[in-house]
């Protein structure tokens, strides 16, 4: 094993867990007789989450015509897989803003892409028919949160991943040639460290190898195209080599034409728009 791939795993290991308030939300979510006072009362167990959650639920990413005051009010507004959404999005954020770096607004570009991918996600699972839309939220917030871990490594390891990827290299094969693991697999091992349930961490794990997934194929597929929209949305020509390839196959996985994504592009700008305003992005 070399250094690098240790003290990866090591950064892996040290990352604090999701507040115990989304681990339970997730857990209760999961059985088929859930209702939102269920969740709600988990909530309101935790009075930071539950400000967060009023706020989101009353800002124009929703657009209620009048003031959500309660949360039992919100669960039965917006269901339970949106109240689950929502709790995510609320705890999810610190890690871009407080995990340990002297200037927190290096992350933000971070923050943005997983909000965006979350959004794209949702998108897509509605429109394909293929997948549940807020599970596909839910994946593409948490996606790419390994490029949290290997941005950490960043200073040390920056010249090494320009020389692979100058080779010609794909950025996941660079990554998993510097570091030993690439960010897909790390986001897999800190959702199984926060046991997500495994649809989860297989849509996580494969969300670039959609045709390797061996329990939902149809959401690594969902969670792939949400960033290649994302990809179209957020890069610039000037970050081409760090681009990721489309594999098609998840088109047509979805039965979506090969084009299909393209008209997303818009839609994306619009409503990230809104989020950024809503959760404070720069």
């Amino acid at each position: 094993m070399t250094q690098a791939l240790a003290d990866l795993l090591e950064e892996i290991k040290s990352i604090e867990p999701l507040p115990q308030v989304a681990t339970r939300v997730m857990q209760i979510a999961s059985d088929k007789d859930v209702v939102p006072r269920d969740l709600v009362e988990v909530i309101q167990t935790d009075a930071g989450v539950t400000a967060k959650v009023l706020k989101l639920c009353n800002s124009a990413l929703y657009g209620f015509k009048r003031e959500i005051a309660s949360l039992p009010e919100a669960g039965n507004l917006l269901g339970v897989s949106t109240l689950v959404n929502l709790v995510l999005t609320s705890c999810a954020g610190r890690y871009f803003r407080n995990y340990g770096y002297t200037d927190p607004q290096a992350t933000m570009p971070l923050w943005e892409r997983s909000i965006a991918t979350a959004i794209a996600g949702g998108v897509i699972a509605r429109t394909s028919g293929k997948a549940d839309r807020n599970r596909a939220y839910t994946i593409g917030l948490l996606e790419n949160m390994g490029h949290l871990v290997l941005s950490r490594f960043v200073p040390e390891h920056r010249e090494a991943m320009y020389t692979a990827l100058s080779e010609g290299v794909s950025p996941l094969d660079a990554e998993a040639r510097v570091y030993g693991l690439h960010h897909a697999e790390i986001g897999a091992r800190l959702a199984e460290r926060w046991n997500f349930p495994v649809v989860l961490v297989d849509a996580i794990r494969h969300h670039h190898t959609p045709d390797a997934s061996d329990i939902d194929p149809a959401m690594a597929s969902v969670a792939h195209l949400a960033e290649m929209v994302t990809q179209r949305v957020l890069l610039t020509d000037a970050d081409t080599e760090m681009r990721y390839p489309q594999d098609d196959s998840a088109l047509q996985r979805l039965g979506l034409a090969k084009g299909g994504i393209e008209g997303l592009v818009e839609p994306l700008e619009a409503e990230l728009t809104k989020a950024k305003r809503v959760l404070e992005i720069a």
